[in-house]
C-alpha cells in the first residue's frame, strides 16, 4: 500500500512538473528578456557603426600605400628613359605609368586616391630641389590615415608636406611634427589632409 501511495505522489508531482513547463514555454518572452535582447543587439550595432569605417579606411590605407610604391617606381623608370623630363606637360603624366595605379572616374581628366580625393602631378622644373621627378598633389586623407601614411611613406618621397607645412624639404626632416600636422592647418583643427610631397627620378 505505501508502495502504491508513493508511486502515486511520485507521478503526480512529475505531472505537476510537466504542466509547469508547458506553461513556461507557451507564455512567451517577458518585457524585461525582451529590453535585455535589444540593448545586446544595440551594443552590437554600434560596435560595427565604429569598426566598420575604421576597418574600411584600413584596407583603403594598405592599397593607397601599394598605389604609391608602383607610382614611385614609374617616376624612376620614366626619368632614367628620357620619357619624363621638366618640359613633360601634366595632361601626358596622365597617360604614363606613373598614374596607373589610380582611380578615374568614367567620362573624366580627373585622378583620384583610395580616399576620393583629387591628385595632381607636375613635373620637377629641373632647378629646385630634386632636379628630376614629379611634385604631387594628393588631399582628402582621414588625420588617423594621414598620420601613417606620412609615416611609413615619408622615405619614398624626396620632400613631403602636410597642410602645406613642412615635414621633409631636402634640407630637414621634421618627422616627430607628422600627427600635429596631420591634424591641423595652420591654426585650424582638420578632419582631412592635404599632402604634397616630390617623387625623385
Amino acid at each position: 500500500m505505501n508502495l502504491f501511495t508513493d508511486a502515486n505522489a511520485i507521478a503526480q508531482i512529475k505531472q505537476k512538473l510537466v504542466t509547469r513547463m508547458n506553461k513556461r514555454a507557451q507564455r512567451g518572452v517577458t518585457l524585461v528578456e525582451l529590453s535585455v535582447a535589444v540593448a545586446v543587439m544595440g551594443l552590437i550595432m554600434a560596435g560595427a557603426m565604429v569598426g566598420v569605417p575604421r576597418l574600411m579606411n584600413s584596407v583603403k590605407l594598405s592599397q593607397e600605400m601599394k598605389d604609391w610604391q608602383m607610382s614611385v617606381l614609374a617616376v624612376q623608370n620614366a626619368v632614367a628613359s628620357g620619357t619624363l623630363i621638366a618640359t613633360t606637360a601634366p595632361d601626358k603624366i596622365r597617360d604614363m605609368a606613373i598614374a596607373e595605379p589610380f582611380n578615374r572616374p568614367d567620362g573624366t581628366q580627373t585622378i583620384l586616391n583610395r580616399f576620393g580625393g583629387a591628385v595632381t602631378f607636375v613635373p620637377q622644373d629641373g632647378k629646385s630641389y630634386p632636379s628630376s621627378g614629379v611634385k604631387v598633389k594628393s588631399i582628402g586623407y582621414p588625420s588617423a590615415q594621414c598620420e601613417e601614411f606620412a609615416s611609413k611613406m615619408n622615405g619614398l618621397f624626396a620632400t613631403l608636406s602636410i597642410n602645406s607645412q613642412s615635414i621633409k624639404d631636402g634640407k630637414s626632416t621634421s618627422l616627430d611634427k607628422i600627427n600635429e600636422y596631420c591634424k591641423k592647418n595652420g591654426s585650424d583643427d582638420v578632419t582631412q589632409a592635404e599632402l604634397e610631397f616630390t617623387i625623385a627620378g
